[in-house]
């Protein structure tokens, strides 16, 4: 009985083992895979907070959003979602993760330029950001204006990048979301990139900061409308009374009236006609 015994106790123990491994691998998995679950699971999985940016007309705002104890759970487009609650005008925002693995923490820029237009333009622009839990309790940091505003020495919060005083390039940066016009000669990577190195006092582009300060293009203007043909002349009117033109006319000395030169010319094909018939004979 005990050798029964022991292997029914070994078949339990691995049983057990196994739907434990399939429990985490489950729990692991369906947090990567936001979208598989269902919209009251997604939400109990999910924290949803707001984030307010009030950068300066033909200035910009950073904010970093640190996840602590993120562990192996990466930041995607999936698992991080921006969208922007009221009017935004025509501002452009762009959302990025750098490369830079560290195990204390994974975080995401988020940047946005005022571009004033003659749109209704927001004072401030509010963010609505929702991320899985499986990433961890979010940090926000943020710092505005910082073409205008000097550091004064001082290095902000956001700028813990392990970047040992280089600059940070688009490619050490990974794109998730962008909204509005982007800026003349940067894409979302280079703008988010260029964004830090300016907040951080990091050797940027001067041409970045000539594409904040630019207007935002113009709608085309509508086509004019195409002129209206010229109207026919319109057409005299009926002599009064039924009567021919230049009729009643007495005329002056050297003219003669229309309806007699007329007559005479009718009088004259008359008599060439007979003349005609009479030569035939």
């Amino acid at each position: 009985m005990r050798r029964p015994l022991t292997t029914l106790m070994l078949v339990s123990l691995c049983g057990s083992l196994a739907l434990l491994t399939a429990w985490a691998v489950a729990a692991e998995v369906s947090p990567r895979a936001g979208a598989r679950l269902s919209p009251a699971a997604l939400a109990a999985a999910s924290r949803t907070w707001q984030v307010t940016l009030s950068p300066t007309p033909d200035d910009l705002s950073l904010a970093e959003i640190d996840f602590h104890g993120s562990g192996r759970q990466e930041i995607s487009g999936r698992s991080l979602q921006v969208a922007v609650s009221g009017p935004f005008g025509d501002d452009y925002l762009a959302v990025a993760v750098p490369r830079f693995r560290t195990p204390a923490a994974q975080r995401a820029l988020v940047l946005l330029v005022n571009r004033p237009s003659p749109l209704a333009d927001p004072v401030s622009v509010h963010l609505r950001l929702t991320a899985l839990r499986s990433l961890g309790v979010p940090v926000v940091r943020r710092l505005g204006d910082p073409f205008r505003r000097h550091a004064g020495g001082r290095t902000p919060a956001l700028c813990n990048l392990p970047l040992h005083g280089s600059a940070l390039s688009a490619s050490e940066v990974r794109p998730l979301h962008s909204r509005g016009q982007a800026l003349a000669g940067f894409d979302a990577a280079s703008a988010v990139a260029q964004a830090y190195d300016v907040v951080c006092g990091l050797p940027y582009a001067s041409s970045f900061a000539q594409a904040v300060e630019q207007p935002s293009p113009a709608p085309p203007s509508p086509a004019p409308p195409e002129s209206p043909s010229p109207a026919p002349p319109a057409p005299s009117p009926a002599p009064p009374g039924g009567k021919l033109p230049g009729e009643g006319c007495i005329p002056a000395p050297g003219y003669a009236c229309p309806a007699a030169v007329r007559g005479a010319a009718s009088a004259a094909a008359v008599d060439g006609a007979r003349r005609a018939l009479a030569g035939a004979h």
